[in-house]
């Protein structure tokens, strides 16, 4: 994409693609506020293809400028499955699972001591302005950061959380206040869009969304959040699904965290 980076990031863990766009022009007085984008292949673009659109229409939008930062794995997948499962989750699944799980202190550490100073010496940032968007599993790792390590960063957007994956951890968090979150989801995530309904799957696939309860909890999760202290906001928007909906969640989101 015109006016984006590309660096190349070696860690223990495995190798990292940082994906970067930094705003034309001289920065505000406190530096750019930085949007860190997880799962980079896929999302990176997304975002950045949203910020400058709506940063460009600002008056109207409420969306200010912003360098995008989007952690990627190696290759052209959009998804690397086995090391998404590693990184974004501190701990199996309550639903069990054969991949390797339990990296997520590592991967925060990555993001915080490798990657946040890699950006700083690109452009001049706002340390008090520190964005992290996630959506699914990534979306997961989002909210426990707030809920375990809040102080990382200043705002968090989970587009479709996977909060099924341990809830009971998310809960467990401690107060989260001066933070803004905003967590959005669509309405068939938990339910069968019209299309799905005569499929050979639908029963199946009816039960696993019933059991995830991905709208429930994600409205209940963004309350609890707004409990414990956090500038809290949740969208369910209708007739989108968990691909569909990402747009619409990030989007939202940024107008909320970057509307100031």
């Amino acid at each position: 994409m015109p006016g984006t980076e590309c660096h190349a990031l070696r860690t223990p863990g495995g190798d990292y693609r940082i994906f970067l766009a930094i705003p034309p022009g001289e920065p505000p007085p406190g530096g750019f506020p930085v949007l860190t984008v997880l799962e980079g292949n896929a999302y990176f673009a997304t975002v950045l293809d949203i910020l400058r659109n709506g940063a460009q229409r600002r008056a109207a939008a409420g969306m200010a400028q912003g360098v995008v930062a989007g952690i990627a794995y190696p290759g052209a997948a959009r998804h690397d499955q086995r090391r998404r499962t590693l990184d974004f989750t501190a701990g199996p699944s309550v639903e069990g699972g054969s991949l390797p799980s339990g990296g997520r202190d590592a991967f925060l550490d990555v993001l915080l001591r490798q990657v946040r100073p890699l950006v700083a010496s690109r452009c001049a940032v706002d340390p008090a302005r520190q964005v992290l968007i996630g959506h699914s599993l990534a979306g997961l790792f989002t909210l426990d950061v707030l809920a375990h390590d809040g102080a990382a960063f200043s705002d968090y957007i989970a587009v479709s959380p996977s909060i099924w994956w341990d809830e009971k951890r998310l809960r467990a968090g401690g107060p989260v206040g001066g933070k803004r979150v905003a967590v959005s989801v669509g309405e068939w995530e938990q339910a069968l869009a019209p299309h799905e309904r005569g499929a050979p799957q639908a029963p199946a696939t009816a039960e696993r969304r019933a059991r995830r309860a991905m709208v429930d909890r994600a409205q209940e999760m963004a309350a609890h959040f707004g409990a414990a202290g956090a500038a809290s906001r949740f969208w369910c928007f209708p007739e989108e699904n968990h691909a569909s909906v990402v747009p619409l969640g990030i989007s939202r989101g940024l107008r909320f965290v970057l509307g100031g």
